[in-house]
C-alpha cells in the first residue's frame, strides 16, 4: 500500500498530473521529476517536492510516465537500487474497483479496436475508455464501480512497467517491430507487449491474431486463448469467410455480420471488428447489440480519417500511421493511386519493406521531417519517385498540385511527430486545417 511512502513522479505532462491528483489522496510524501519542464515557474496548488539526485536515497516507489525514455540516467540507478517502478495502470489497477478490466494492446489496430469494444460495452454498463486515449486511467480510477467496464489501450512504455497488472480480458491485436530507439531490440519490444497476459490465469481470457499463435506459445499464456483470424478456424473465436463474420465459442458457431455494414475500410479493420466481437461475446452481450454498435461505427480521429473530396481528389487523415507496418495498412485501404506525404521522428525504423510493399500502389511519395532521407533511399531503392519538403503546409500544396481526379491523397507518415509536432494529433489537425482551406 502507498501509505508514508515517499513517490517520485518522472514526467509532468498529461499522466504526472493525473498521477499527482491521484496520490495526494495519501499520506505519501511526492516528489515530482521531469528535466524538460521548469517546475520552479508552475502555478499548481497540490503539495510536492521538486525533486533533486539526493533525493533518490529517500524514494520508494517511482510513477514513471510513457514518455520517459526507459534507460534514463535516474531509472538505470534507481533499478540499482531496487526501487520500484511502475506505469499508471499498474498503479490504478491496485485500485480499481472492478473485475471487469480489458487491455488492448498492439504495434497497430489498438485504438480502434479499443473505441469499438468500449461502445459495445456502454450498451450494457457504465463503461470508461482510458489509457492512450479517452481519459487517463488514474482520473476514473476511485470512480469505477465494481459492476462498470474499464477499457484501456495499453502502450508497450505502460505495459513495460507492470508488476501486478491482470486484465480480465487482454488482447494482442499483432506484434511486429517498433519503437526500437525505446526499447533497443524487438525481443525486448515483443515482451513488453505479451507482458498484458503475464498474470492472467485460467479464469481469464487472452485473444490473438492467429498469425501469432506460434509467438504466443513461447510466452507462457495461462488464461484461455480465443483467436480471430481472415481464414476459417475451428479454435475459440472469430473469422472471416465469404465475406461475413463468424463467432466460434467452441460449441457452436454463429453468423455476427456482413462486413458491407462496415463503414470503417481494409482488412485491418476486419480483424479489429473480429477481436472486439470476441471480448463482446465473452461478456455476454448478445449479438444483435454488437451488430447495432459496429455498423454505426464510423472509425476514429486520425486514422484513416477521410476529410475531403476536391476536384475528385479524396485526402485521407492517419496521422496516427505512427510506424511502417501502419502505413502500409493505409495505403492498401485506399482505392485510388496513391500521393503519400511520410516522415518525422526517427523511431530506428526500416522503411524498405513498406516502400517495395506499397510501390504499385504509389504514385509519389512526398517527405518531410527527421526521415525524410531515411525514407527517400527506400524510394530509390524500388524506383518510387518521391520529393522532399521542408514541411506539412508545402507538402499539402505540393499533393494538390501532383493528384489527378481517381487519386487519393494520404497523410500517414510512418513515424512518429515528435520532430515537428507534440503529438501526432497536433499534426492530424494541422494536416485537416490545410486540407479544408485548398481551393
Amino acid at each position: 500500500m502507498l501509505e508514508n511512502k515517499n513517490i517520485l513522479i518522472m514526467g509532468f505532462g498529461v499522466t504526472g498530473k493525473s498521477s499527482l491528483k491521484f496520490l495526494r489522496e495519501f499520506p505519501v510524501k511526492i516528489y515530482i521529476y521531469d528535466k524538460k519542464i521548469d517546475l520552479q515557474s508552475l502555478k499548481v496548488d497540490e503539495d510536492f517536492i521538486i525533486f533533486k539526485d539526493e533525493d533518490l536515497d529517500k524514494i520508494d516507489l517511482i510513477v514513471k510516465s510513457p514518455g520517459i525514455y526507459p534507460f534514463d540516467d535516474l531509472l538505470v540507478k534507481a533499478r540499482e537500487k531496487n526501487i520500484e517502478i511502475i506505469s499508471d495502470i499498474e498503479l490504478s489497477y491496485r485500485y480499481l474497483k472492478t473485475d471487469n478490466v480489458v487491455a488492448v494492446t498492439g504495434t497497430n489496430g489498438k485504438t480502434t479496436t479499443t473505441t469499438i469494444v468500449g461502445d459495445i460495452l456502454k450498451r450494457k454498463a457504465k463503461t470508461f475508455v482510458v489509457g492512450n486515449i479517452g481519459r487517463g486511467i488514474l482520473e476514473i480510477t476511485k470512480e469505477a464501480k465494481k459492476d462498470d467496464f474499464v477499457v484501456i489501450e495499453a502502450s508497450s512504455f505502460q505495459l513495460e512497467d507492470t508488476i501486478k497488472f491482470k486484465p480480465h480480458i487482454a488482447l494482442l491485436t499483432y506484434v511486429t517491430s517498433d519503437h526500437l530507439d525505446w526499447h533497443k531490440t524487438t525481443e525486448n519490444y515483443v515482451n513488453a507487449k505479451f507482458k498484458i497476459f503475464a498474470n492472467q490465469d485460467e479464469d481469464d481470457f487472452a485473444i490473438l491474431n492467429y498469425e501469432d499463435r506460434n509467438l504466443a506459445k513461447k510466452h507462457n499464456i495461462k488464461a484461455q486463448k480465443y483467436y480471430f483470424s481472415m481464414e476459417k478456424i475451428s479454435e475459440r473465436g472469430s473469422y472471416f469467410e465469404d465475406g461475413k463474420i463468424y463467432y466460434n465459442d467452441g460449441k457452436s458457431t454463429e453468423e455476427i455480420l456482413d462486413v458491407k455494414d462496415l463503414k470503417i475500410p481494409g482488412v485491418h479493420n476486419i480483424k479489429n471488428v473480429m477481436a472486439a466481437i470476441i471480448i463482446a461475446k465473452l461478456f455476454g452481450i448478445d449479438s444483435n447489440t454488437i451488430k447495432r454498435s459496429i455498423s454505426s461505427f464510423t472509425g476514429v480521429e486520425h486514422r484513416i480519417e477521410f476529410v475531403r473530396e476536391l476536384n475528385g481528389v479524396k485526402y485521407y487523415n492517419d496521422s496516427k500511421g505512427t510506424n511502417p507496418d501502419s502505413t502500409e495498412v493505409a495505403i492498401a485501404a485506399m482505392d485510388g493511386d496513391v500521393i503519400l506525404i511520410a516522415g518525422g521522428y526517427d523511431k530506428n525504423s526500416n522503411f524498405d519493406n513498406l516502400i517495395e510493399k506499397s510501390k504499385d500502389k504509389l504514385k509519389t511519395v512526398i517527405l518531410l521531417g527527421e526521415t525524410a532521407d531515411k525514407i527517400s533511399n527506400s524510394c530509390k531503392k524500388s524506383d518510387v519517385e518521391f520529393y522532399i519538403v521542408k514541411d506539412l503546409n508545402k507538402a499539402v500544396e505540393l499533393a494538390k498540385k501532383l493528384a489527378v481526379k481517381g487519386e487519393d491523397v494520404l497523410l500517414s507518415p510512418a513515424c512518429a511527430s515528435w520532430d515537428m509536432y507534440s503529438n501526432y494529433e497536433a499534426r492530424g489537425r494541422h494536416f485537416k486545417d490545410l486540407v479544408r482551406e485548398l481551393v
